[in-house]
């Protein structure tokens, strides 16, 4: 088997980080050789993000750009949610790309690319279902990223995600276990758990026993030393889910909990399923499970029919929930969706107003978020060198981002830190180690 170049591009959430790891693994038994230089692929793959609009400005822009980057005989194939999205229509939108596959048929890629090369651009995009089980190649030792749920039944009027990766299909419980299992075997240090909406997994099964609750309490039990999970909704985050959490040490103090909005008028515009005082009571009972636990959030400002009043009831729960980070965006139209069709539409520098107040709300709350670690220790995965100052860096069990400084850490790690400040700290030994923002090293969140 002759050996080729890939290089795989990937915009979007996590759980698309890890279909690029399945279609590395996937295209790897087919002599496919994973390369970091654009310039010498045989095949290009651009794994792609819908969710908002100027993801798919910056994929075409990509695509353009490349085009003086790329070899001659080289093939581009575009996937994921944008190409679900607009399908076919991408061919002649986009000069250059080859082939189009969807976000249910990556074990097609290199038919697809092969079909291109001998015939000409193709396009492949069958409706979202079932399960792809791929092989699987990582990118760390240490982190794996295990997808238990594709797909969300929910409807919110602003979100494409239901058009373009399908009703929620949960994985077999018992393939999951086992894969957990086979990864702390291997040394993994975390998993984590991925879906759309990843708490509710279970729900398309008939078995009343089996929830995510229920999946999670397992995988725990494993002796992973550390297991995270994201994106859960809020109406499904459930006392259940909250007391395995309360039992399991192993079970990192976080939780991304998109918010939207803190308007319950709102919410109900965006058919969230949630009032605002439900969600500050989940919060509230999140709190239980540890005072120090980071909730996390994602907030469009914006949205069509969001008054003034509406807005400010979403800073005061930012107020009341000091969350740990804010991931935030300015409302964007998507095609075939509710929101996309409503009228009294906000101005565009009134949502670039709310955006910045939500920022500038968000820079205030995460600093009072990270003083409450001054003084004490935490346990961090070491996860690589920092950008600047000589510095290695990893996240604490609250997914906190800590850098310190010192080289006789390894990747992969668990170190422990005593922290003095938001921007000094000490460590047990004589390094130091200091909680930082999170922005620098998380890919985005889901929805």
């Amino acid at each position: 088997m002759d050996e080729k170049n890939l290089y795989v591009e990937t915009w979007g959430c996590q759980l698309n980080y890890h279909r690029s790891e399945k279609i590395t693994g996937h295209l790897s038994n087919y002599g496919y050789n994973p390369v970091d230089e654009i310039t010498t692929a045989d095949l290009i793959i651009f794994n792609t993000c819908a969710v908002r609009g100027k993801s798919e400005e910056k994929v075409r822009g990509r695509i353009g750009q490349i085009k003086n980057q790329r070899k001659e005989d080289s093939i581009l194939g575009v996937g994921g949610c944008m190409a679900q999205h607009l399908g076919g229509d991408l061919l002649s939108q986009s000069g250059g790309v080859d082939f189009v596959f969807g976000t249910s048929n990556l074990g097609d890629i290199p038919d697809l690319a092969n079909r291109a090369r001998q015939t000409g651009p193709v396009a492949s995009i069958p409706k979202p279902s079932g399960f792809e089980n791929l092989p699987v190649l990582r990118k760390s030792d240490y982190f794996a990223w295990l997808t238990i749920a594709e797909g969300c039944s929910n409807a919110c009027s602003y979100c494409i995600v239901p058009q373009v990766r399908g009703p929620l299909r949960s994985r077999r419980p018992d393939k999951i276990i086992k894969e957990v299992e086979r990864l702390a075997e291997d040394g993994y240090r975390e998993v984590q758990l991925l879906g759309q909406n990843v708490n509710a997994f279970g729900k398309d099964i008939d078995d009343p026993e089996v929830d995510f609750a229920w999946l999670l309490e397992r995988a725990a039990a494993t002796g992973i030393p550390r297991i995270s999970f994201t994106t859960p909704h809020p109406a499904d985050l459930d006392p259940k889910t909250l007391a395995v959490m309360y039992d399991s040490p192993n079970i990192v103090r976080h939780i991304h909990l998109p918010l939207q909005s803190g308007s319950t008028r709102v919410l109900k515009i965006m058919n969230r399923d949630y009032t605002r005082e439900e969600y500050l009571e989940t919060v509230g009972k999140a709190r239980e499970v540890d005072p120090l636990i980071n909730v996390t959030t994602d907030i469009i400002v914006g949205h069509p029919g969001e008054t003034e009043e509406d807005f400010k009831k979403t800073l005061d729960v930012i107020d009341r929930v000091r969350f740990g980070s804010i991931y935030a965006a300015q409302f964007s139209p998507r095609p075939k969706t509710r929101s996309a069709n409503m009228d009294d539409h906000v101005t565009a520098d009134e949502k670039k107003r709310r955006l910045e107040a939500v920022l500038e709300k968000q820079e205030e709350t995460s600093r009072e978020y990270d003083k409450q670690f001054i003084g004490k220790t935490v346990e961090v995965l070491v996860e690589g060198e920092a950008r600047k100052d000589n510095k290695m860096y990893g996240k604490n069990e609250f997914r906190k981002t800590v850098e310190f400084e010192g080289t006789n850490a390894s990747t992969g790690e668990f170190r422990k830190l005593r922290l003095k400040s938001e921007n000094s700290g000490r460590l047990l030994n004589p390094d130091e180690g200091s909680v930082k923002n999170d922005s620098d090293h998380h890919v985005k969140p889901g929805v």
